[in-house]
């Protein structure tokens, strides 16, 4: 493994695409005097240079951030804060570390990391230990750190075992690494893993800054509920679960021998390269842009909504219409629209399979009444919508509350920020559909 991240093999490739470009790019400058053809060529290449710094910048900062923050417990990882980062290395470069440090730990401990402790849920390792991550989320905005701390020592443990299938985060000998990854590189994970696993054999009184594994939950460090220790402990999960999407990237797609390539070849990459760069800046704009959109709508109840309406009495791209959309579909029976709209991890889903789920749960429960009774947003990306229902089973009436959790994607299966146009509303299953089957008991 090479011995700096922005050597890693998708950050050279890159590289060697913008060398061929600027070569390209002189020759064209040369001609365009001499040649329409060749000033029209020119043009392409208008933000050559900004895509340029943008990529030293951005391949750059990961090995400058851990030259400053690794030893302290902080480390680059792929889901990190770009802005945070280039923040932190400027102040650390200004001799400002402590205020650097401060700023990664309000950061790690605040409302803003929603998004990343969502993002755990498509990790199968870390989804089924949900409730555990839920907790210490909601302990660590309260600043509970004394209970959200333990709780994430004991998921980090506990998820790299079921990931390594041999052993946890704190073994010496467990492989941290991942090809072409920037939280699982050598200077990343494994480095925070020798900080965070020192032998604590003492009781001490005084206050630490990391989150000491044997320290804490062997009851030798006292005093470590402070928001240091609790960033430091996210960070440490957020960093494992890039390093699991790594695993299985790498997994599904094994890493391909770098060939030589022609200039043709070059100039397509890198266009190509260039494209996808663009349009994730494009879509990083846009999330940041909505990101406290969701936060201003309040919590809603059924005041604000028709007693029982179709989807069109409902704001698009809302999770209350598509929840109608979903109770509409009971009411038709209409299982496979149904089963299009559950959530699910994997993207290799067999509709007809989840039709004859759906229809197995359903079929004799026939939906007459719904309404519609509240909305809260608890993410970006995720809402409850508790809905009251009337169902008829065995020639007998049911009235009950049910709760939709519900996950806001793209086609591709990415989350959206609420607020953004296009998305789809889908409901997480496995609690609700324990609800419905419990109507006949």
């Amino acid at each position: 493994m090479s011995d700096k991240i922005e050597d890693n093999s998708s950050f050279e490739e890159f590289r060697n695409n913008l060398k061929g470009g600027r070569s390209v790019k002189n020759i064209i400058s040369f001609l365009a005097p001499f040649s329409k053809n060749a000033k029209n060529m020119l043009d392409a290449f208008e933000n050559f240079d900004d895509l340029e710094n943008q990529f030293m910048e951005l391949s750059k900062s990961p090995d400058i951030f851990n030259h400053y923050f690794s030893e302290r417990g902080w480390i680059a990882h792929e889901s990190g804060n770009h802005d945070l980062i280039m923040e932190c290395i400027k102040l650390a470069e200004e001799d400002n570390i402590k205020i650097a440090e401060d700023k990664l730990a309000d950061y790690y401990t605040s409302e803003s990391i929603h998004w990343l402790v969502s993002s755990t849920y498509g990790t199968q390792e870390f989804r089924k230990r949900n409730e555990l991550i839920n907790a210490a989320f909601e302990d660590t905005k309260a600043n509970r750190f004394h209970s959200a701390i333990p709780l994430l020592l004991m998921i980090i443990d506990g998820t790299v075992n079921d990931i390594s299938k041999s052993k946890g985060f704190f073994a010496e000998n467990t492989d941290l690494t991942a090809w072409d990854s920037i939280a699982a590189h050598s200077s990343g994970l494994s480095k925070l893993r020798d900080i965070l696993n020192v032998t604590r054999k003492a009781t001490t009184t005084e206050e630490i800054f990391f989150p000491y594994r044997n320290g804490i939950l062997h009851g030798r460090d006292i005093f470590y509920a402070n928001k240091y220790v609790a960033g430091k402990a996210w960070l440490t999960l957020f960093a494992i679960n890039d390093w699991a999407k790594a695993l299985k990237k790498n997994k599904e797609n094994p890493p391909k021998e770098n060939k030589k390539s022609n200039l043709r070849d070059a100039l397509l990459e890198l266009k190509d390269t260039a494209d996808k760069y663009r349009q994730h800046r494009q879509k990083i704009e846009e999330t940041s842009k909505y990101m406290n959109h969701w936060k201003d709508r309040k919590p809603i109840v059924n005041q604000d909504f028709p007693v029982q309406g179709t989807e069109e009495d409902y704001e698009k791209f809302t999770p209350e219409r598509d929840a109608v959309h979903f109770l509409l579909n009971w009411q038709r029976s209409n299982y496979g629209q149904i089963a299009k709209q559950i959530h699910s991890f994997s993207k290799e889903v067999n509709f007809g399979k989840e039709a004859g789920r759906v229809r197995k749960v359903f079929e004799r429960k026939i939906l007459k009444n719904f309404e519609i009774l509240s909305v809260q947003h608890q993410a970006p990306a995720i809402a409850e919508v508790k809905v009251k229902v009337i169902v008829l089973f065995n020639e007998l009436e049911y009235t009950k509350e049910i709760l939709l959790r519900m996950l806001y994607q793209n086609d591709q299966g990415e989350n959206m920020v609420y607020g953004q146009v296009g998305g789809v509303w889908k409901y997480m299953d496995s609690f609700f559909f324990h609800e419905i089957d419990m109507i006949d008991y």
